[in-house]
């Protein structure tokens, strides 16, 4: 869901870059989910959650305050990595 509310026009887009594009040599957008092959869920958990200290950067942002309750916990994130590493396997 954030991922298409990141994404949805260039100045929503370009603030997000703004976020982290200091911080690191290449920037990344996130990956809006699809219903194809369990590869892609994996490659959206695994690009959030390298983000998702700049999504955090990004609601800091008063426009975009609204969204700030679907910013997820850190307990979900660790559940994340669980489900990361239960999808590894279909990669290939």
């Amino acid at each position: 869901m954030l991922a298409v509310l990141v994404t949805l026009t260039p100045s929503r887009r370009f603030k997000f870059i703004d976020c982290h594009k200091a911080k690191v040599r290449t920037v990344e957008l996130l990956i809006v989910d699809v219903k194809t092959p369990w590869k892609s869920t994996l490659e959206l958990l695994e690009r959030a959650f390298r983000l998702h200290e700049f999504i955090r950067e990004w609601l800091k942002n008063p426009q975009y305050s609204n969204y700030r309750p679907l910013f997820t916990t850190q307990d979900k994130w660790t559940i994340a990595k669980y489900v990361m590493e239960g999808l590894k396997p279909f990669r290939y």
